[in-house]
């Protein structure tokens, strides 16, 4: 890149951290007046102020279906901060790909039905981690996972209903209790310490989601298109090109299902939001995907 184009990129991530912080600004009004209108403001009624406005902001920062990169690397490569003496709030929002593996739901060819390309895919993964990482019970694990995907109780591969209140893989917290399960259950356990996120995507699916297509992991890329992790790592800079690209420069014959992962980097992304109350500090965690925010939750205090 020249140094006119070096200079508009920095211009723009400049003009683009002014902007989202000035709008964060904003949250410490609502804050301040919550706190003066009770004696004691809930650190839950905090958090979901600063969700509100938060999402609200990446609306306005990461336009729906736009080519927004530059503003992509710049929110993945360092921690947006702000404090502010008077009132005595800071704020710290912190962010990272969020489909830079397969999304497990796909597991469940029920989900994948009009795309079987995308169950194919998760197989393929998680075939990988079993065979890499030696696990002890691939099919209770499996079994385990498609239960809490499905809502079914698998038994001799007959499915038996069973009633959930949800149904689905959508956080990686849920995904820890299941392998904490699977790990007493089949004395298996080094699967706690598998780099899970870096395979898989935790997230409620539907018909038009796809794998990023700039910011897959090394792991991932490794798993699906079998490639030696030490190889991928040597070349592969997550958000530097695109898949496509990485692939064609290094010679892989492989191709991309369009229906499956996107020609460039997606607006989707996992964010953790941090504020300092008085001398305690709360946090939550959240989902943003192309204008639509999910999977709140609420961490406490840290």
């Amino acid at each position: 890149m020249d140094k006119r184009k070096t200079g508009i990129a920095l211009l723009i991530t400049l003009m683009s951290i002014a902007t989202i912080m000035s709008i964060m600004a904003v949250s410490f009004s609502y804050l301040d007046k919550a706190r003066k209108s009770a004696t004691v403001t809930s650190a839950v009624t905090q958090a979901n102020i600063l969700y509100g406005s938060t999402k609200e902001i990446l609306k306005r920062f990461f336009p729906k279906k736009a080519d927004n990169n530059l503003k992509l690397k710049m929110i993945y490569s360092m921690p947006l901060m702000i404090s502010e003496e008077q009132t005595g709030f800071a704020i710290t929002l912190t962010c990272q790909p969020l489909m830079l593996g397969v999304p497990i739901n796909w597991l469940d060819e029920e989900k994948t039905a009009s795309v079987p390309a995308k169950s194919s895919l998760a197989k393929e993964v998680f075939t990988h981690i079993v065979d890499y990482y030696q696990i002890e019970d691939p099919n209770g694990l499996e079994e385990m996972i498609l239960e809490a995907i499905t809502g079914k109780i698998l038994q001799n591969s007959e499915k038996t209903e069973r009633l959930k209140k949800q149904k689905g893989i959508i956080s990686k917290k849920q995904f820890k209790k299941i392998l904490i399960n699977y790990a007493f259950r089949y004395d298996d356990i080094k699967v706690l310490t598998i780099p899970w996120e870096k395979y898989f995507s935790f997230v409620a699916v539907d018909s038009k989601l796809l794998i990023d297509g700039a910011y897959p992991s090394t792991e991932f890329v490794s798993a699906a298109f079998e490639i030696p992790l030490e190889m991928v790592q040597e070349s592969w800079i997550m958000g530097e090109t695109t898949l496509a690209s990485f692939l064609n420069e290094n010679s892989i014959v492989a191709t991309l299902d369009k229906k499956v992962y996107a020609k460039k980097s997606l607006n989707a992304m996992s964010c953790e939001q941090n504020f300092l109350y008085g001398e305690k500090r709360y946090g939550f965690s959240f989902n943003y995907i192309e204008g639509r925010s999910s999977n709140f939750e609420f961490n406490g205090q840290e």
